[in-house]
Protein backbone atom coordinates (compact mmCIF):
# COMPACT_ATOMS: atom_id res chain seq x y z
CA UNK A 1 0.00 0.00 0.00
CA UNK A 2 1.02 3.57 -0.78
CA UNK A 3 2.28 5.98 2.16
CA UNK A 4 0.95 9.18 2.32
CA UNK A 5 3.64 10.92 0.86
CA UNK A 6 3.91 8.37 -1.90
CA UNK A 7 0.78 8.83 -3.39
CA UNK A 8 1.16 12.89 -2.90
CA UNK A 9 4.75 12.32 -5.49
CA UNK A 10 3.06 10.16 -7.65
CA UNK A 11 -0.24 12.64 -8.09
CA UNK A 12 2.21 15.38 -8.13
CA UNK A 13 4.11 13.57 -11.23
CA UNK A 14 1.32 12.40 -13.07
CA UNK A 15 -0.01 16.53 -12.94
CA UNK A 16 3.32 17.70 -14.35
CA UNK A 17 3.37 14.96 -17.40
CA UNK A 18 1.26 16.25 -19.49
CA UNK A 19 2.97 19.72 -19.66
CA UNK A 20 6.32 18.01 -20.03
CA UNK A 21 5.27 16.20 -23.27
CA UNK A 22 3.56 19.34 -24.41
CA UNK A 23 6.27 21.00 -23.89
CA UNK A 24 8.60 18.71 -25.70
CA UNK A 25 6.84 19.20 -29.07
CA UNK A 26 4.65 17.34 -31.71
CA UNK A 27 5.44 14.22 -33.71
CA UNK A 28 7.23 14.25 -36.96
CA UNK A 29 5.14 15.33 -40.11
CA UNK A 30 5.69 15.33 -43.50
CA UNK A 31 5.35 18.54 -45.79
CA UNK A 32 4.03 18.79 -49.82
CA UNK A 33 7.21 19.03 -51.57
CA UNK A 34 7.08 18.23 -55.13
CA UNK A 35 10.65 16.34 -56.14
CA UNK A 36 10.46 12.58 -56.65
CA UNK A 37 12.57 10.89 -54.44
CA UNK A 38 12.60 13.41 -52.03
CA UNK A 39 10.51 13.63 -49.16
CA UNK A 40 10.57 16.88 -46.28
CA UNK A 41 9.84 16.12 -42.85
CA UNK A 42 8.42 19.03 -39.90
CA UNK A 43 8.50 18.64 -36.20
CA UNK A 44 7.93 21.31 -33.95
CA UNK A 45 10.04 21.13 -30.25
CA UNK A 46 8.37 24.19 -28.39
CA UNK A 47 7.53 27.80 -27.70
CA UNK A 48 4.13 27.26 -29.57
CA UNK A 49 5.19 25.90 -32.40
CA UNK A 50 8.04 28.47 -33.13
CA UNK A 51 10.72 26.27 -32.56
CA UNK A 52 11.32 23.87 -35.55
CA UNK A 53 12.90 21.61 -37.51
CA UNK A 54 12.54 20.85 -41.19
CA UNK A 55 14.76 18.29 -43.22
CA UNK A 56 14.97 17.79 -46.59
CA UNK A 57 16.27 13.81 -47.44
CA UNK A 58 16.49 11.16 -49.64
CA UNK A 59 13.61 9.24 -49.77
CA UNK A 60 15.37 5.81 -50.22
CA UNK A 61 18.44 6.32 -48.66
CA UNK A 62 17.47 9.05 -45.94
CA UNK A 63 20.03 10.80 -46.66
CA UNK A 64 19.98 14.69 -45.08
CA UNK A 65 19.96 17.15 -48.16
CA UNK A 66 18.96 20.03 -46.25
CA UNK A 67 17.88 21.10 -42.67
CA UNK A 68 16.29 24.62 -41.45
CA UNK A 69 16.03 25.17 -37.73
CA UNK A 70 14.11 27.72 -35.50
CA UNK A 71 15.22 28.06 -32.53
CA UNK A 72 11.61 30.69 -31.20
CA UNK A 73 14.19 33.43 -32.82
CA UNK A 74 16.57 32.71 -35.71
CA UNK A 75 16.46 30.45 -38.83
CA UNK A 76 19.64 28.29 -38.50
CA UNK A 77 20.24 26.29 -41.88
CA UNK A 78 22.29 23.19 -42.49
CA UNK A 79 22.93 21.55 -46.86
CA UNK A 80 24.04 18.22 -46.96
CA UNK A 81 24.86 15.72 -44.66
CA UNK A 82 28.11 16.92 -43.31
CA UNK A 83 27.36 20.64 -43.89
CA UNK A 84 28.20 23.26 -40.59
CA UNK A 85 25.15 24.82 -39.59
CA UNK A 86 24.73 28.77 -40.29
CA UNK A 87 22.87 31.31 -39.15
CA UNK A 88 20.56 31.73 -41.76
CA UNK A 89 18.06 34.90 -40.63
CA UNK A 90 17.58 37.21 -37.71
CA UNK A 91 13.96 35.86 -37.88
CA UNK A 92 12.31 32.73 -38.71
CA UNK A 93 9.99 33.70 -42.04
CA UNK A 94 7.43 30.17 -41.38
CA UNK A 95 3.92 31.95 -41.60
CA UNK A 96 1.40 30.42 -39.30
CA UNK A 97 -1.63 28.06 -39.52
CA UNK A 98 -2.35 26.57 -42.68
CA UNK A 99 0.56 28.55 -44.60
CA UNK A 100 3.22 27.51 -42.63
CA UNK A 101 3.74 24.14 -44.93
CA UNK A 102 3.64 26.25 -48.11
CA UNK A 103 6.41 28.74 -45.91
CA UNK A 104 9.01 26.28 -44.82
CA UNK A 105 9.36 24.42 -48.31
CA UNK A 106 9.63 27.95 -49.82
CA UNK A 107 12.48 28.86 -47.06
CA UNK A 108 13.85 24.90 -48.07
CA UNK A 109 13.87 26.01 -51.55
CA UNK A 110 15.21 29.31 -51.67
CA UNK A 111 18.07 27.20 -49.64
CA UNK A 112 18.88 24.72 -51.76
CA UNK A 113 18.59 27.31 -54.73
CA UNK A 114 15.96 25.50 -56.53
Amino acid sequence: MLRTSSFAALLFMAALAPAAQAAGGTGIYTLPWNTPGEVLEYRSCGCGDSCWVAELRDARTKTLKGRLRCDCERLHATVGPKGKERAQAVICPAGEGAGKPQAVGEAMRLLLRR
